[in-house]
């Protein structure tokens, strides 16, 4: 999962079928949470330097939604 700004959520960015299957089955999954600045740099190395800036900066300056993560949270 990666950590985005200003309360964005996290994202699983891979594994989403195991992760449907254990919610499906009531079985534990396991996820490695990436921190904000490794998340940045995994989006600059697959989209590029400028367009990860670009969305990474929209992001940070949304607003949080009610369903959001926020720091130090889990679900």
């Amino acid at each position: 999962m990666v950590t985005l700004p200003s309360g964005c959520g996290r994202p699983l960015i891979d594994g989403n079928h195991r992760a449907a299957r254990a919610l499906r089955d009531d079985t534990e999954v396991l996820a490695y949470l990436l921190p904000e600045a490794e998340t940045l740099q995994l989006l600059r190395r697959s989209m590029g330097q400028a367009t990860a800036d670009h969305y990474w900066n929209r992001l940070r300056d949304s607003k949080p939604r009610p369903n959001d993560i926020q720091e130090g949270e889990s679900r």
